[in-house]
């Protein structure tokens, strides 16, 4: 009597306390930086001022470039991004589409527009090839970060729309 007693008082310590453990859900901003590698995407979020990714609703799909695939892009690049606010919008709405979409679900979706403002801006294509999914040429890294309000994809590359930056950026 006294066993089964330690196991009931012990399981009433022990299962609220692993239910409390259990990863809940947060937005896509909070699970980016959770993942810990998506830190220069979210400086140009922050810059941005998206609101989006941490308060909107969505539900939202992101392709978020890890650190690493910033450090393909000319630092003149990455400078000239960030000194100009309209543009830091535009690629990181480049980066972001309405709607949920898993990994394993994009080549049939084939493509899709961003919410990039500009007109003409962006227009998302999804390939796969083997056993890897693609989006715009970029592989997905990471698959199907759930959040509140949608689910990011982790990429190996930094998207840039056909007008950003000018051409004398590149």
């Amino acid at each position: 009597m006294k066993l089964r007693i330690a196991l009931v008082t012990l399981m009433l310590v022990l299962v609220p306390f692993g239910m409390a453990m259990a990863q809940t859900p947060t937005n896509l901003y909070d699970t980016l930086a959770a993942a810990g590698n998506y830190k220069t995407f979210l400086s140009l979020v922050d810059k941005a001022n998206v609101q989006e990714l941490k308060s909107m609703p969505g539900p939202f799909t992101v392709f978020a470039p890890t650190d690493a695939a910033f450090t393909s892009v000319p630092k003149a690049t990455i400078d000239k991004i960030m000194g100009d606010p309209a543009i830091v919008r535009d690629v990181v709405f480049f980066h972001i589409t309405p709607g949920k979409y898993m990994a394993k679900d994009l080549p049939a979706l084939k493509e899709c527009k961003t919410l990039c403002p500009t007109d003409n801006a962006g227009v998302m294509k999804f390939t796969q090839v083997g056993d890897k999914y693609l989006v715009n040429g970029a592989n997905i890294v990471k698959a199907d970060m759930i959040a509140t309000n949608g689910v990011a994809q982790g990429i190996d590359a930094v998207m840039l729309p056909t007008f950003a930056p000018p051409k004398n950026l590149k």
